[in-house]
């Protein structure tokens, strides 16, 4: 498959981006509700700007060089923690690092990311923004991280999506140590009903299968029956072969947020909630 690569990480950048979030308070020991009288007297308050720990941050858009675009099939989030990681994707690779929220700035450090080829540059632009010196304006829940060279990146909250009735669209496969994207013909998504079954397609093919969902963290999957379209595609009926070897066993399911990782000895994956528009 042309699309194959084997996953390592790569270091995005040495030098720290920066993101202003707006003006903070300079009343960092005024009293919430005081007067301000007291030792906080003759002391200027202006608006702190927006917290963005702790949320799953959907990317809406970005506007590199006056040209908005969405992100791929898939979406595009990322999060901040309280301890000061981040951790999400830009709609192909996952990437990861460390963000100091001291001093009223939140300052990006060196990240890391899988390698696999995307076959678009929308995660290359979104990158090429992220890692600048931006501003962080909020209107309602949505946040602009804006660069100095007038570029942005539009965010919005978005909710943890359950394992069931969610349509999980995959992004990528998995087998042993090596990961790859998707087909651009291969549409694969599946979707777990409240009757104990999984149904979807594997990318030309349509299926259906028994899904029993474990509370440790496993799902035992039947024997799935497919649909028997001649697919034209060589990549995508090795895509097909590669989903089918997740049935007839118990496989291994994690979801963080709105991402879903599905393996069954060494063979998974990855796949995102669609959004209400994808659905």
């Amino acid at each position: 498959m042309r699309t194959q690569r084997v996953t390592h990480k790569a270091v995005i950048g040495s030098a720290a981006a920066v993101i202003a979030l707006g003006l903070l308070s300079a009343c960092g020991d005024e009293k919430a509700g005081g007067s301000g009288s007291g030792s906080g007297a003759g002391k200027s308050s202006v608006a702190p700007g927006p917290d963005l720990t702790g949320v799953q941050w959907g990317v809406q858009s970005i506007t590199v060089g006056g040209k908005k675009a969405e992100p791929p099939r898939g979406g595009a989030y990322f999060e901040i923690n309280k301890d000061g990681q981040v951790q999400g994707t830009f709609g192909c690779n996952s990437f990861s690092g460390r963000v100091d929220l001291s001093g009223g700035t939140l300052k990006v450090g060196s990240l890391t990311r899988t390698e696999m080829y995307c076959g678009d540059d929308f995660e290359d632009r979104a990158f090429s923004v992220f890692e600048g010196k931006l501003t962080a304006r909020a209107a309602g829940d949505d946040v602009t991280l804006t660069s100095g060279e007038g570029d942005s990146i539009t965010l919005e909250k978005v909710e943890p999506a359950p394992l069931i009735g969610t349509e999980w669209q995959v992004t990528g496969l998995i087998e042993g140590e090596t990961a790859m994207s998707l087909p651009k013909a291969a549409k694969a998504h599946l979707t777990f009903d409240k009757d104990g079954r999984v149904s979807g397609n594997l990318g030309c093919n349509n299926f259906h299968a028994k899904a029993t969902v474990h509370k440790n963290g496993t799902i035992t999957l039947g024997l799935a029956g497919v649909t028997l379209m001649n697919c034209p595609d060589d990549d995508v009926m090795k895509t097909e072969a590669t989903l089918m070897k997740l049935f007839d066993g118990e496989a291994e399911y994690k979801i963080t947020h709105r991402a879903l990782s599905l393996t069954r000895s060494g063979i998974g994956l990855s796949a995102s909630a669609a959004s209400a528009g994808q659905e």
